[in-house]
């Protein structure tokens, strides 16, 4: 017997973070719907622009 439709499905977020050499990142985010465990991919980080800081980290629900 196979059960379909029980579990709650993965969701994917868009983060943002500064790393440990000062720079803005932004990935996305599969967040696991059993255990609540990240995996980040699509990863891109860049120095602010001179005499700029990066924003707060932030997490927010990719768009549809």
């Amino acid at each position: 017997m196979l059960l379909t439709g029980c579990a709650k499905p993965d969701r994917s977020e868009i983060v943002t973070w500064t790393d440990e050499h000062g720079r803005a990142c932004t990935g996305v985010a599969i967040v696991d719907s059993e255990d609540g465990d990240r995996e980040v991919s699509s990863i891109d980080c860049d120095y602010p622009p001179e005499g700029k800081q990066p924003g707060r980290s932030t997490s927010a629900p990719l768009p549809d």
